[in-house]
């Protein structure tokens, strides 16, 4: 199976060597940063000239500030420097890039809830949009707008996998207010929706590939109890999915909380045999992950 994953990835990679969302689409840093961790924690099974060139085509979209352009249309810096510092931290001879970007990341954060939520209380009659602590930031989708789980939890794992090399700065201060804004945000019952618990009194739902990214972003603590408690969330939302990405994300993190993941892999292994996954590049290289699990996951801390 990881070798069907693995020439299926393969043969995804565009001419310029990065890869797109799928076969035909341009090359972008989200992909092409997967893609890279996918085959380079496959050790010796892993191509590696294919491997080096993502490597190059990540950095040469590498500003002068440290961050990372979305794709070759775009200049400024994006979400995905989060997941280039993660895949490009395997490589000890980026290790300039990587800090780099990593300061960029560092300084980013999101906004408060703006105009639109006035708008929305104003018709509705509402005090309040939703219970979140607004003093909580973390990062965000596009610069300077509303934090969103999902990239505050990239931004989390790419600042812990290299916080040791960042020295004197603010760091540790930055991840514990990430930290507590992933938590502010957590579903009742535990799992985590994209932005909100509630939103105008209505309790949101937990989905199963976002609950797994944020507990990514908190493996170092797995003790705490809403850890614990979303973990079983996870386990429950990802059960009635078939979504090829939602389990591979779900597989990635069991297997980072010490769980078994057998019975998950083979449910990624007959989404796989049923849909070739559609051929998306993101899920395929998340599969990779997911089968090959180990000490060689990128999103370990």
């Amino acid at each position: 199976m990881i070798d069907q994953l693995l020439d299926e990835l393969v043969s995804l990679q565009n001419p310029d060597g990065g890869w797109g969302a799928a076969a035909g689409n341009g090359s972008n840093t989200e992909t092409t940063a997967l893609a890279v961790a996918a085959l380079q924690s496959l050790g010796e099974r892993s191509a590696p000239d294919r491997v080096l060139r993502g490597v190059i085509w990540l950095v040469q979209h590498q500003n002068p500030d440290g961050s990372l352009r979305l794709n070759n249309v775009t200049n400024t810096g994006s979400w995905t420097t989060a997941l280039a510092i993660i895949a490009l931290s395997a490589f000890p001879e980026y290790q300039l890039k990587v800090l780099e970007a990593a300061r960029w990341l560092l300084h980013q954060e999101g906004s408060k809830p703006g105009i639109l939520a006035e708008i929305i209380l104003f018709f509705t009659g509402k005090s309040k949009a939703n219970e979140l602590n607004r003093d909580l930031i973390g990062w965000s989708w596009v610069p300077r707008s509303f934090s969103w789980v999902e990239p505050t939890s990239y931004a989390l794992v790419a600042l812990k996998k290299v916080k040791s090399a960042l020295g004197d700065t603010n760091i540790d201060e930055r991840i514990h207010q990430g930290e507590a804004m992933i938590y502010d945000r957590m579903c009742k019952g535990g799992g985590w929706n994209y932005g909100n618990s509630k939103v105008l009194d209505y309790a949101l739902w937990p989905y199963p590939d976002i609950t797994a990214v944020a507990l990514i972003a908190l493996q170092d603590r797995a003790g705490e109890p809403a850890n614990q408690e979303s973990l079983q969330a996870l386990r429950k939302t990802a059960a009635e999915t078939n979504s090829g990405l939602a389990l591979a994300w779900a597989a990635i993190c069991l297997n980072l909380y010490g769980q078994e993941t057998r019975d998950w892999q083979q449910r990624i292994d007959k989404r796989f045999t049923e849909t070739k996954f559609l051929r998306e590049t993101k899920t395929l290289a998340l599969a990779l992950l997911a089968l090959n699990g180990g000490k060689a996951n990128p999103f370990r801390i």
